[in-house]
């Protein structure tokens, strides 16, 4: 399940909660919340990054050969070749 992070509309009202932010799980197949849970006031979704995996290196043939992918190289006359 995904998680979801909620701001109050008005950063004035609402509980200490909304006015803060907070994050929710939710299914993917529900509507985003428009109301806070505890107070009623309106809240929006906000748009966060996302988790990607860093990769500190350039992948290397044997790397790509040890992930199981097959390597191809092009070669003059336009055909590839499998390395």
């Amino acid at each position: 399940m995904p998680t979801y992070s909620y701001i109050a509309e008005n950063s004035e009202q609402g509980c200490a909660s909304c006015r803060r932010g907070f994050d929710l799980r939710r299914p993917m197949d529900r509507p985003a919340l428009t109301h806070c849970p505890l107070c009623r006031r309106p809240v929006k979704k906000l748009v966060s990054s996302f988790n990607m995996p860093k990769i500190t290196k350039p992948l290397s043939v044997s790397d790509a050969k040890k992930a199981g992918f097959t390597i191809l190289e092009k070669r003059c006359d336009g055909n590839y070749e499998k390395l």
